[in-house]
C-alpha cells in the first residue's frame, strides 16, 4: 500500500485547486424533457456506478404525485412511473423529494406531504416497492445514503415557540430496514444543521442549541452553540461531541463529510464570519482544534461539502459582491486538516446563483449553476478524481427557456454526470429537463 504524508497530501490538493482549468474532453447530450405529462417541479437525481441514470420530480397535474423516469447508460430515458401512493395526491406543493442509489443501482427516495416523510425503495431490476410513511407528522428530513445503501434521515421536533425541542433520526443499515425513531439530542430550543455518512455506514448530525425570544411579531434567536452527534454501524446511541462553537449571534450551519474509514470533516461558519473545520477520526472521540477553511470578507452560501473515500474533501461556495458573484472551490485533507487556497469555478461568469455540488467516492466531482450575466444559462463542470483538473464551464441547457433554474446533479466514480434543471416549455409548461455527461 502506498502512504502519503500530511505535507505530500496538502501540496496534491493544492496542486488540484490551484491548476488552471482544462477543456472539457468528454461530452454533454442534449437536454431532455423528462416531465411531459404536466407541471414538473423540484426534480432530484442519481446515478449507479454504471452510468445509469434515475431522475424524480414532483408532477402536478389535478394533483401532485411524484414520477421518476430512468435511463440505461448507453440509452435513452424511459417511461415516467409513479412513485408516490394513490390517486389521491399529495395534498401540498412543498414535497421536495430526495433520491440516493448505490452503486449496484438499488435507489431510495424521500419526500414530504401533509401526512409526514415518506419514502419508496427501487430495486435493482427497476421495479419501485410499495411507498410506505416513514416519520407521520415530519417536515423537512434530512436524508443521507452512501453507496452500498447504508442510510439516514434526521429531523428537527419543535421550534422557537416550542420550549421542547429534539433532533430525532432513524437509520438503515444496507439490505435492511429503518429503525424505530432515534433520539440524536433533546433540550429547551435546538435544531439540527446537516448529516453525512460514511461508506462504512458512520452517521453523523450536526445540530445546534439556541436562546428564543417571541412576541407577535416574530422570534429573535441568539446565542447558537454547535455540537455534532455520531453513530457508528452496528449500534443504536448517537454520542454527542460536546459544545464545538459558541455562543454566536448567528447559526453556525455546520455540514460534514466522512471518508470510507469513518474519519470526518466538519466545516462551520464561525462568529467572525470565516469557515472553520474541525476533524474526528474513524472511531469517533474527540474532535480536533478548528483550523480556518476560508474568510470570504463577503456574503457566501455554500453549496455543500464532501469527502472522497480517500479522505480528500472539497467545499464548493458561492461568494456575493456588490455587483458580482461567483463559485469557488477549496480543497481539504480530513488527516491533516489542512485547506488550499479557494479556485474560481465560475470562470468569466460574473452573476452565479443556485449552485450544486456532488462528489463521487472515487473524487469525480460536478458543480452546476444558474448563469444570469447575459441570457440565463445553466453552466457545468467536471472533475475526474481529487487529482483531477476542473475542466472549464460550458453551458448544458439549451436556449429558449424562461426562468430556467438546476434542481438536482448526480455524478458517479467513473466521471458519468447528470444535471437536471427546470424551465417553461414554448407551451408555457413549466418542465424538467435532464442532460446527461459521459467521460
Amino acid at each position: 500500500m502506498t502512504h502519503i504524508d500530511t505535507k505530500a497530501r496538502l501540496f496534491y490538493i493544492a496542486l488540484t485547486f490551484l491548476a488552471r482549468a482544462a477543456a472539457q474532453t468528454g461530452a454533454w447530450t442534449l437536454p431532455v424533457a423528462l416531465s411531459t405529462g404536466g407541471q414538473g417541479w423540484e426534480a432530484a437525481a442519481a446515478m449507479d456506478e454504471n452510468g445509469n441514470s434515475l431522475a424524480l420530480w414532483d408532477e402536478r397535474t389535478s394533483e401532485d404525485h411524484i414520477w421518476a423516469r430512468s435511463k440505461p447508460s448507453p440509452g435513452n430515458w424511459g417511461r415516467a412511473a409513479q412513485v408516490s401512493p394513490g390517486p389521491l395526491g399529495l395534498q401540498t406543493t412543498l414535497v421536495f423529494p430526495a433520491v440516493r442509489i448505490s452503486a449496484g443501482g438499488f435507489a431510495t427516495a424521500v419526500w414530504t406531504d401533509a401526512d409526514g416523510v415518506w419514502t419508496a425503495d427501487r430495486l435493482s431490476t427497476g421495479k419501485w416497492n410499495p411507498p410506505q410513511l416513514l416519520i407521520p407528522g415530519v417536515s423537512n428530513p434530512i436524508f443521507v445514503m452512501n453507496s452500498r445503501a447504508d442510510a439516514a434521515v434526521a429531523w428537527t421536533v419543535g421550534g422557537p415557540t416550542d420550549p421542547n425541542s429534539a433532533v430525532m433520526a432513524v437509520v438503515r443499515p444496507a439490505g435492511g430496514s429503518w429503525s424505530s425513531q432515534q433520539t440524536v439530542a433533546i433540550g429547551v430550543h435546538i435544531t439540527a444543521d446537516h448529516a453525512g455518512i460514511g461508506e462504512n455506514g458512520a452517521a453523523i448530525v450536526t445540530w445546534e442549541s439556541y436562546h428564543a425570544v417571541c412576541t407577535v411579531d416574530g422570534c429573535a434567536l441568539s446565542d447558537f452553540r454547535l455540537f455534532a452527534s455520531r453513530q457508528d454501524a452496528g449500534t443504536s446511541a448517537w454520542a454527542g461531541s460536546g459544545v464545538l462553537l459558541g455562543p454566536d449571534n448567528d447559526s453556525h450551519d455546520a455540514r460534514v463529510a466522512l471518508d470510507s474509514h469513518g474519519r470526518a470533516m466538519l466545516v462551520a461558519l464561525s462568529g467572525s464570519g470565516a469557515y472553520t473545520s474541525s476533524t474526528q477520526g474513524s472511531s469517533g472521540g474527540a474532535w480536533s482544534p478548528f483550523n480556518t477553511v476560508v474568510d470570504p470578507q463577503s456574503i457566501s452560501i455554500v453549496s455543500d461539502l464532501a469527502s472522497d473515500n480517500a479522505g480528500d474533501v472539497t467545499m464548493v461556495y458561492e461568494s456575493i459582491g456588490f455587483s458580482t458573484s461567483q463559485a469557488l472551490a477549496v480543497g481539504g485533507s480530513i488527516s491533516g486538516n489542512a485547506w488550499s487556497p479557494p479556485m474560481v469555478l465560475s470562470g468569466s461568469d460574473t452573476s452565479v446563483g443556485q449552485i450544486y455540488f456532488v462528489l463521487a467516492p472515487s473524487g469525480a466531482a460536478l458543480a452546476v449553476w444558474l448563469s444570469s450575466s447575459a441570457t440565463p444559462e445553466i453552466h457545468a463542470v467536471v472533475r475526474a478524481a481529487a487529482a483531477g483538473i476542473w475542466s472549464n464551464p460550458v453551458t448544458v441547457s439549451v436556449p429558449g427557456s424562461s426562468e430556467i433554474g438546476p434542481e438536482a446533479a448526480a455524478v458517479n466514480a467513473a466521471g458519468d454526470a447528470i444535471v437536471v434543471y427546470s424551465g417553461y416549455n414554448a407551451a408555457d409548461v413549466h418542465t424538467e429537463y435532464a442532460s446527461n455527461y459521459t467521460p
